[in-house]
């Protein structure tokens, strides 16, 4: 009797597994304002909350697209890369301690490159702050978001599941819909409403998709402002209008969106900022993940 209810528990769970792949949000045709509009007030301090590379905040129309509910999860991944022969991250393939010393060892190199790549504000992580995060970092479930993945890896599985990456303006308009709103959820900045580093210390790391009944879009699209960051199919390049230039304007790095477990919640959680993110097999940190989108005319 215990077996069989341990084996429909299980069972439930790997179909509300495998229903995150299938659910896709749809996102209306029309316009929205992208970017910030940096006049200080709400929005917060030029060049410290609002990042210079968000202006000039301007209209930008979209045809009609989905977007995935929710991150792609490990599940998910594991099924990809079962089909496909694709190599698993390497947060999923070693042993936890491996994990841990490569995160307080090996990364700091690239945590210190994606410092002075930044387009809004540094993570400004030390080294002892990196050594607490490695030894606080969990076993990774399969229902968490899929991390430690490279823009290549992202493209890859999003074709495999018939998709795309969304791009930069179709991820902040599921983000923060069409009032201009700072946050997925408003323009409240009171801390705890997405996983950002502030929200609680002793539980720095990733959790469950959908874990945070608050940090919820307009359209109904989960995790956006905290969790991890995810991968858009853009180009970081500057605004039209701006006169802003930088070296890592061009095809050279993609925007990046959204908060992370790791970073705080500003500016990171809010819905304009961007970041860029070399496109290469070195660049995967364990707060790098994504969620697909497709046309709203391909099945």
């Amino acid at each position: 009797m215990i077996c069989k209810l341990l084996f429909t528990l299980f069972i439930a769970h790997c179909s509300s597994l495998i229903a995150y792949a299938s659910e896709m949000v749809l996102i209306p045709e029309g316009p929205f304002m992208m970017g910030s509009r940096g006049d200080g007030g709400g929005e917060g301090i030029l060049g410290v909350d609002v990042g210079v590379d968000q202006l000039p905040q301007r209209e930008v129309f979209l045809k009609t697209f989905y977007i995935d509910k929710y991150e792609v999860t490990v599940q998910e991944y594991k099924e990809f890369a079962k089909a496909t022969g694709h190599p698993l991250p390497g947060l999923l393939t070693e042993k936890t301690e491996d994990r841990r010393q490569k995160t307080e060892d090996g990364k700091m190199g690239r945590y210190e490159d994606e410092k002075n790549l930044s387009t809004s504000q540094p993570l400004n992580l030390s080294t002892s702050k990196l050594k607490e995060w490695a030894v606080k970092y969990p076993p990774i479930e399969d229902d968490f978001p899929i991390n430690d993945v490279t823009n290549m890896d992202a493209e890859a599985f999003c074709k495999w599941a018939g998709k795309r990456l969304p791009t930069e303006e179709e991820w902040e308009k599921a983000a923060r819909g069409t009032d201009g709103r700072l946050y997925p959820w408003g323009n409240d900045k009171t801390i705890g409403k997405a996983n950002t580093i502030e929200w609680s210390k002793e539980k720095v790391a990733a959790v469950a998709v959908g874990s945070f009944p608050t940090d919820v879009s307009p359209y109904g699209v989960y995790d956006m402002a905290g969790n991890i960051m995810e991968w858009t199919s853009s180009w970081y390049e500057a605004y039209p209008g701006s006169k802003l230039k930088r070296p890592q304007f061009g095809n050279k790095y993609k925007v990046m969106k959204g908060g992370a477990w790791m970073g705080p919640m500003t500016p990171f959680a809010r819905a304009a900022h961007r970041y860029s993110a070399g496109v290469t097999e070195r660049n995967h940190h364990p707060h790098f993940g994504m969620r697909c989108a497709k046309n709203s005319n391909e099945q």
